[in-house]
């Protein structure tokens, strides 16, 4: 993982910084999905060839925060494949 330090601008831009863009192969015209999850800001980098599995995986995590908000629990075995986790939990 890389790390580095990087502020916004007056104009609200942000600079992602040189290292971080070379290891991640971005470029100029790179596009990002931004989360804003109480103030904690992630951008996800949109790729055609996963931008299906990325859509999926935002409606699954939108499902499991209403479910843990509501009060949903479930129990599931550390030997567990993840597509067997995530059958428990969509169902």
């Amino acid at each position: 993982m890389e790390i580095s330090l990087t502020k916004m601008s007056p104009n609200g831009q942000i600079v992602i910084p040189a290292n971080v863009r070379k290891i991640a192969g971005l470029g100029a015209n790179s596009q990002f999905l931004v989360f804003n999850q109480d103030g904690n800001i992630l951008l996800k980098q949109v790729r055609r060839e996963s931008l299906q599995k990325d859509m999926e995986l935002i409606e699954r995590l939108q499902l499991s925060e209403n479910q843990v908000k509501y009060g949903k629990v479930t129990k599931a075995n550390s030997k567990m494949s993840g597509k067997e986790i995530d059958d428990l939990l969509m169902n």
